[in-house]
Parts: C-alpha cells; structure tokens; sequence
C-alpha cells in the first residue's frame, strides 16, 4: 500500500472502537446500506461499463461459441481417431462438459441475491471497506482491456464479497472460476450459477476434451471481454491464513490469448481480502488436526445460520495496482514463435511458462503487501508466546511493540488511534472471546475448553490443540511481515560463537528459506536480495551489530531477534519431528526404508507429536498441524532427503538417510529440540520405535 498514510484516521462520525466510515485511503460500503432501502438498492438502474470489443451473448450463445470453436472440434476429431468413437458421441460428450461448467449469469437472479446478501453482510461485519479510488480506476480499464480478478482466498466469504462490491459500484459482475464442491448444493449451486460462477474440476489429469473445453470456455469470454473473469492463483482456500503456493493452470489459460496475438493487452487485478476475524476458524482447525470438513450442501448453509448473531468485526478490499500483461512481458517474451501454428493448439514457450510463474509469486506478494492487519493478529503472536496467559498491562507494551515493529517493515495496521492501547486490546479480546478471556486478576488467557471440539474429536488433547490452532491462525496472517528478517534472526539468535560470518549466515538463510518455501511466500530467484534487505533492517532498527563482515553475537542478541525466532520456532520444531519420524522408518527386505504413501507419512508423524505433547518433551501443539507434516514432507522431497516413486498409479515416498540425518542436524541447532529417547507411539496396531540415535 504505497502512499498511506499509516493510521491518521479521517473521522467522519462516532470512532468508538469500531473503525470510523472513511480512514486513509478506505470507504465503508456498508454504511449507506444502514440507512437506505436494500430493495431499492437492488433494483436500481445500473450504468455498466463495457469492454469496447464487446459483442453481447446470453451464456447459452457463450456455450455454444464454444462448442463451435476450432479448439473444441480438433479435440473432438482427434478423440475420434484415437478412439474410434463417433462424432455424434464425442461431441455429445462435450455438451455435457459445457453444460456442467457453464455458468447462467441471470441480472434478476443477481438482484434478488443482492436483497439477502446485503442482509448477510450487515449482520455478519461491523464495516466493509474498500479503496475507492481504485474502483475509478478499475472502472476506467474495463472499458480498454480484459481484466482478472485474482483476490486472496481467506475465506468462502471472498467470492461473494467480490461481487457485492463490483454491485455496489456499477461495475458487470465477474464470471467466477468455482470449484465443483459448490454445484453439488441444491438450492445455492444453482443460485451460485446464476451469480456468475462456472465450475471446473480440481483436475483434469489427461483428458483432452475436458482441456479443450475448459481453456476455450475462459478464452472466449477473456477475447469477447463478456465479463471479468475472477479466480484464485492460490487454487483453493488457505486453511492456515498464510498464503498458498501459486498455482499456474489457471493463468496460462488466461494469459494464452495475450501471447498468440488474439488480443492487445490483459490487466490483472490483485486484490487483498483481510478479515479481523474469519468465518470459518473452527472448521480450519478441525480439518488442520484431521478432521474431516463437511460436504457442502444447503442445509449445512441453514444450519450455519446461528453465526450470523456473532460479530466478525470489519473487512477490507485493497484492490491492487492493475498489472498490463503486454508491459510486464516486454523484452521477456518472443510472440512471434506462435506465428505458425494454430491459435487453437495450446502451446507456450518456456520464456512464457517462466513469465507466467514468476508473474503469479508476483501477484501472490502483492497480496501479501496489501493486506490490513487487525491488532488480533498482534494479540495472538504475543499469547503464542505466553501460553500460560499475561497481565493486561504487559500485554499492551508487547502489541505495541510489535505494533511498531510490523509498520516499520511496511504493514499496514489497522488500529485507531483515536482509542487507547488499552480500549483497541479489550474490544479484541471480547470479539474473540471463544477463543481468550480477561480473568477477574486482568490476566489475558487462552479459553481453556470448548464443549463442542471434545464432542467432535472425542480427544482433550486434540480439544486443546484445536483451540491453539485458532490463535495460530491469527497470528499466520502477521508471519510474512517478519518471515525474512526471521530467517537471519533465528541462527543468530541460536549461534553459540561470538561471531557469525556474513556469507554462513546467508548460507544459513538460504537454507531455511528451502525448508520453509511451503510455508511462507518467497520470490524464486531474489533470495540474495531478500537476505540483503532483511540484514539492512535488522542492523538499522532492530539491534543487529555487524563489523568487519561477522555479526558480533552478544551485542546482536536482544529482543527483536528472540520474538522474531519464538514466532516461528514451531515450524521448525514440527519439521524437526518429521525429519525424526522418517530416520524412525523400518527397512525392507533388501535394507531400503519402507515406502508409504504420503498421507500415511503425515499421519504418523502427527502421531509421533501428539506423544511428544503428551509426554511433556514439547509445548507446542501447533507441531499437530497436518498442513504442517505435508509441507514439511514436501519440502524434503525438494531438499532431496526424500524420494518418491510410483507403483499401481500411486506416489510412495521413502527416506534419503544420509541427507535426511544432515538437514535433522541443522534443524536441531536452530531450534531447542527435546530430547528423545526411545518413544513409542501406536499406528493401526503396530509399534514404531523413535530411537535417539540420527
């Protein structure tokens, strides 16, 4: 967010807690609609820019095109000659594909939804904020150019949200690239289509007609400009609150058209989603843990109807600098090559597919920049780190240290300075009280039981954990503020000589960087950049003394490096555990480790925490995270501690030992690590010994 002005409010009505109409750069949306009739709202007369190549289509024409396109029928020929199918079956089949994808964008439908969202969203937040002049902006290019819509994805809210929004400023609404979990729900899967949404499968594998049906069915309304088309780079929602390794299918679908000449420029829009609190963060917790999310369907939607009496406090829209794909191309990309082929083959160069992936890490750090962070966040890393709970008085110097720690790495928090310290903790606090409470003695603790997570997990560890998880999810969304001055932090703050050389500290950097590259969101390629920069801050404000190219330790350890290493010490604790769970791992007949399926993996090594907990020897249930054990393992795949092989069609993984032994090394010197003698954890009736010996 460049050019803010940090937190200097502009107040225009009471500021009482509650964030006030306009601050900087942001506009609440909702405020209208609590003093104005949201019927006559919803059936105003809308005056809808139009992209200036537009033909208008009703969605049945789209599918049609579609169908008809020179895609679609090489694909239908080549499955017939294949195959030796008929025509009239393979084409028949891609009917059904069309159909079943197709969304059925109806205005009076919308206006309708428009009445009971409206009537959702005041109940559910305080305030919506958006950064209005960005809207003009947008408003302006939909006239000139395609747009993508990329927002971060949070939470199920961030669809709807997007599109009330561009209802609420006059703007077409976007077509939505939905998942076909969603169509499965009577009532709203079809209300959901006639919003706009069209659903693809989470994969597609080999099927050609699928392919070719779906990249013609995003193009074609990219090349006519119908309607904005909106989807995540993620690829789904984050369960953690920590952005998602990009995904790049759906992109170089869209950006195709672009490098075959098919049209002149495409602007993509970020857009950064930030809640002060999320609706879903039971449910993420659960399925963290393990357990299994329900199956969407209408009435779990009913069922879910008691939120609306609880207060999820305000959101805000950034919407980002537009990207024009023709100038972040130039002097990168040769779209000359697609001269002599045709249009309707799919094909990108290796310059393009590079382009394209570095084009989403991009748009995912724009994100990540323009986020708000809510002073939970802030509450939630200092409880992380005061488990058995803070006095109130303690708790306010800490927030407002970090407070001025994360706006002096560039986050924008949204905290009113109108209010004291004191009245922005204690209104948190009551927002989140499921989850931490203020005791009669003004001790800030964590709500200790939650009747309805022992009913589901049937576990009183697995209770407890679910609700540390909660917290962990908070406190996630302030983690890439300090993810890079963390990675230097934490090896100084564990070196147990009085020097530390420049370049091993930045061998050492690099080295975390790899293991957390799941984790955490960095640019490929700018690692030497981001060590530099993130050495800059902490010898500039945070305490860090280097001379004559070694980082004198004793003067360097303080409490800037010891917050920012507790931050993230859980990561590598949990890392740790999987590395140990994997050297633990029983040879086969010929003395190589067992292979098992990845799952399986994840799944014991969470077993092996949960003994560690309940032993004593470790404090910190976040290690129980199943996203964590997953990210852990791919990471060591990636570092070459393990390997992977296929059999009947299903990836297996088994251990590199001897990599495997050196990355537990570096491990256990970043982090206190328990001891570990021989452990003993049950998995479906058989017995694994952990010894202590690497």
């Amino acid at each position: 967010m460049s050019g803010q002005s940090r937190n200097s409010w502009i107040l225009k009505d009471d500021p009482r807690l509650v964030s006030a109409r306009q601050k900087d750069f942001f506009v609440d949306i909702l405020d209208e609609r609590r003093n104005t009739s949201d019927v006559s709202w919803a059936l105003r007369q809308r005056e809808v820019p139009a992209y200036k190549y537009n033909e208008p289509r009703s969605p049945a024409e789209v599918k049609q095109d579609v169908l008809n396109s020179d895609r679609v029928k090489f694909a239908v020929e080549k499955i017939c000659e294949e195959t030796g199918s008929s025509l009239e079956d393979v084409m028949k089949e891609a009917e059904a594909v069309v159909d079943e994808m197709a969304h059925n964008l109806r205005v009076g439908v919308i206006r309708g939804f428009a009445i009971f969202l409206v009537k959702v969203m005041k109940s559910l937040f305080q305030r919506i904020y958006v950064n209005e002049e960005a809207i003009q902006k947008v408003r302006a290019m939909m006239k000139e150019y395609p747009i993508l819509l990329m927002p971060s994805h949070r939470s199920y809210l961030d669809f709807l949200l997007m599109s009330y929004v561009f209802f609420h400023y006059d703007l077409p609404l976007p077509v939505i690239a939905a998942a076909m979990d969603f169509m499965g729900m009577k009532f709203f899967g079809w209300l959901l289509r006639n919003s706009g949404a069209f659903y693809i499968r989470r994969s597609f594998g080999d099927d050609q007609l699928y392919w070719a049906v779906f990249t013609e069915y995003v193009q074609t309304h990219i090349c006519n400009g119908d309607s904005p088309v909106e989807f995540y780079v993620e690829g789904t929602r984050s369960r953690t609150q920590k952005s998602l390794c990009p995904k790049f299918g759906m992109m170089s679908a869209c950006l195709e058209p672009y490098f075959k000449a098919q049209v002149p420029d495409i602007m993509i829009v970020p857009v950064s989603i930030s809640y002060d609190r999320v609706l879903e963060e039971k449910l993420y917790a659960y399925e963290l843990l393990g357990v299994p999310k329900p199956k969407e369907s209408a009435s779990g939607v009913f069922k879910a109807r008691s939120i609306l009496s609880d207060d999820y406090g305000n959101v805000h829209i950034f919407i980002g600098e537009p990207v024009s794909i023709r100038n972040y191309s130039i002097d990168s990309v040769d779209r000359t090559s697609h001269n002599l082929s045709p249009r309707y083959i799919a094909s990108l160069s290796f310059q393009e597919q590079a382009l394209i992936q570095k084009l989403c890490y991009n748009i995912t750090l724009q994100q990540l920049r323009n986020m708000a962070i809510a002073p939970w966040s802030m509450i939630a890393a200092v409880l992380l780190q005061n488990m058995e709970g803070i006095p109130m008085k303690q708790l306010i110097k800490e927030v407002d240290w970090l407070k001025r720690q994360a706006s002096n790495l560039g986050a924008y928090i949204d905290w009113p300075v109108n209010e004291s310290a004191e009245a922005v903790i204690r209104h948190n606090i009551f927002t989140h009280k499921n989850i931490a409470h203020i005791t009669a003695e003004d001790i800030v603790e964590l709500v200790a039981v939650d009747d309805t997570l022992v009913n589901q997990t049937g576990d009183n560890l697995m209770t407890s954990a679910a609700q540390e998880m909660m917290v962990c999810l908070y406190r996630n969304q302030l983690l890439n503020v300090f993810v890079r001055v963390a990675l230097i932090a934490i090896p100084i703050n564990t070196c147990v000589q009085d020097t530390f050389p420049v370049s091993e500290l930045k061998s050492k950097y690099t080295l975390l960087e790899k293991l957390l590259d799941r984790e955490f969101i960095f640019m490929p390629g700018q690692t030497d950049q981001d060590f530099d920069l993130a050495l800059a801050t902490l010898t500039h404000g945070c305490g860090v003394v280097v001379e004559n190219g070694n980082v004198q330790i004793k003067k360097s350890t303080n409490k800037y490096t010891t917050f920012f290493s507790k931050m993230f010490e859980p990561f590598l604790l949990g890392y740790w555990v999987m590395c140990r769970y994997l050297l633990s791992m029983q040879a086969g007949s010929h003395g190589k480790p067992l292979v098992k399926l990845p799952k399986t993996i994840s799944k014991e090594a969470q077993l092996l925490s949960s003994q560690l907990i309940r032993d004593g020897h470790v404090n910190h249930k976040e290690i129980l995270s199943l996203d964590m054990m997953n990210n852990s393992l791919h990471s060591l795949y990636h570092l070459g501690a393990v390997h992977k092989e296929k059999r009947d069609g299903s990836t297996y993984m088994y251990p590199n030992l001897v990599i495997l032994s050196r990355v537990t090394e570096d491990l256990s010197k970043f982090v206190d690590v328990p001891p570990l003698p021989q452990t003993i954890i049950n998995v479906d009736t058989k017995t694994v010994i952990v010894d202590a010996k690497l």
